[in-house]
C-alpha cells in the first residue's frame, strides 16, 4: 500500500522568543491552581484580616489625634505605639496561616504531582529548559503568597501614610511602606522555595504535604516552646518561622522577640532558601533537556 504524500511546507510564521516561556509556564500554573475551590477559599477567607486591622489602624489612629489622649500620655509619660505596627501584626500573625495553606496547596506537590502524572516527562520532551521549568513551579506558589500577605500589607502601610496630619509623620511612616517593600518577598520566597524543593524528592504529593505540614509546626513548637521554657533564645533559631519574624521586627524596626544577633535569623533562612534552590538544582540537572 503506498504512503500519500502531503508535502512539506516551512513554518514561516513568527518565533516566540525563550523568554515567553517563563510567562506560558506560570500562566498555566497559576490557571490551575485558581481552578481549585480550596485556593479560591484560602485567598478570599486572607483578606478578611487585613480588612479588619485597617479599620483598626483608621481607628486607632483617630484616637491619638485627640488632644485629651495625647495630654494624658504627656503627662503620664506614656508612650503609645504607632498604628503602623498593625501592618506587622497582620503580615506576620494574621496572614502566615493563608500563606501557609497556599504552600501547602500549591507549592509542596508542584514538582511532585507532575512526576506521579506524567507530565514531567512532558515538559521536557519540548523545549523548555530546566530554567523555565524551575521559575514555572516556584514563581506561581510565590505570587499566590504574596496576593494574601503582600498586598494587603502594602495596602495597610499606604493607609498609615495617608493618615499622617503632616509632613514629619508621613515621612516617619514611610518606614512601614519600606519595610513591607523588603519583607513580602523574603516572605513569600521562604514559603515556597523550601516547599517546592520538598516536592522534587518524591511522587506522592500527599505525604510531602504532611511532611512540609509537619516541618513546619514542629519546628515552630519546638523551637519557641525550649527557647521560652528553658530560656536558650538560640533554640528559637530552629524555628522557621520564628526567623521570618526575626527578620521581619528587624525589618520594620520593632524590638525583636529575643536577643539575639540581628543577623542569626536572616543567616538561617539564607541558608534555607540557598539550600532548597541547590536541591532543585540538582534534581532538575539530571532531567534530559530536548532543546
Amino acid at each position: 500500500m503506498g504512503i500519500r504524500d502531503l508535502g512539506y511546507k516551512r513554518y514561516e510564521g513568527a518565533l516566540l522568543p525563550h523568554r515567553s516561556r517563563y510567562r506560558v509556564l506560570i500562566r498555566r500554573a497559576l490557571s490551575l491552581a485558581w481552578a481549585s475551590g480550596l485556593t479560591k477559599t484560602t485567598i478570599i477567607l486572607g483578606m478578611f484580616p487585613p480588612v479588619i486591622c485597617g479599620v483598626y489602624i483608621f481607628l486607632k489612629h483617630q484616637a491619638m489625634q485627640q488632644e485629651v489622649v495625647q495630654y494624658l500620655a504627656h503627662r503620664a509619660q506614656v508612650q503609645l505605639d504607632d498604628p503602623g505596627s498593625l501592618v506587622f501584626t497582620c503580615i506576620y500573625w494574621c496572614q502566615i496561616w493563608f500563606a501557609f495553606v497556599l504552600s501547602l496547596l500549591v507549592a509542596a506537590p508542584a514538582i511532585s504531582e507532575d512526576v506521579r502524572t506524567g507530565a514531567f516527562q512532558f515538559y521536557f520532551a519540548r523545549p523548555v529548559a530546566r530554567s523555565h521549568y524551575l521559575v514555572g513551579k516556584v514563581a506561581p506558589a510565590a505570587i499566590l503568597v504574596a496576593i494574601v500577605t503582600l498586598a494587603p500589607a502594602l495596602l495597610l502601610a499606604l493607609l498609615r501614610v495617608g493618615l499622617a496630619q503632616s509632613g514629619e509623620e508621613a515621612w516617619r511612616s514611610t518606614s512601614w511602606l519600606v519595610g513591607t517593600l523588603a519583607y513580602g518577598p523574603i516572605y513569600a520566597l521562604v514559603l515556597t522555595l523550601p516547599a517546592v524543593a520538598l516536592s522534587s524528592l518524591g511522587r506522592r504529593s500527599g505525604s510531602l504535604q504532611g511532611l512540609w505540614a509537619v516541618g513546619f509546626f514542629l519546628s515552630w513548637l519546638l523551637g519557641e516552646g525550649v527557647a521560652a521554657g528553658a530560656d536558650l533564645p538560640y533554640v528559637a533559631l530552629l524555628s522557621i518561622p520564628t526567623d521570618l519574624r526575626l527578620v521581619g521586627q528587624l525589618l520594620y524596626g520593632i524590638e525583636p522577640a529575643y536577643d539575639l544577633p540581628w543577623y542569626l535569623p536572616s543567616l538561617v533562612l539564607a541558608g534555607l532558601v540557598v539550600g532548597s534552590a541547590y536541591v532543585l538544582v540538582r534534581r532538575l540537572g539530571r532531567v534530559e533537556v530536548f532543546s
